[in-house]
């Protein structure tokens, strides 16, 4: 099983598909991950393509554990994203 990165004082949630635990901290760098792979885009069009794929794929629990998260260790395109999902 993959050691995913861990951000200093990340909580852990519950994840409702397998029960298992769900790090923020790896909420985050999944974030980042999906960012990464939009950048080649432009900025303004990751930043929509990154909401968009969380918006689609991500359940609510890991939506909530995101937007709990507070931001620290995004990327800056992963954190406009994050920021339009709390807006809404």
């Amino acid at each position: 099983m993959p050691s995913w990165p861990t951000a200093p004082g990340a909580s852990r949630l519950p994840n409702r598909r397998n029960s298992a635990i769900m790090d923020t901290g790896k909420l985050a760098y999944m974030a980042n991950q999906i960012a990464r792979n939009f950048a080649a885009q432009g900025e303004d069009e990751a930043v929509a393509a990154t909401l968009d794929h969380i918006a689609k794929f991500w359940d609510p629990g890991m939506k909530a554990g995101i937007l709990e998260h507070g931001g620290e260790g995004l990327s800056p395109i992963a954190a406009r994203a994050i920021s339009a999902l709390r807006e809404g």
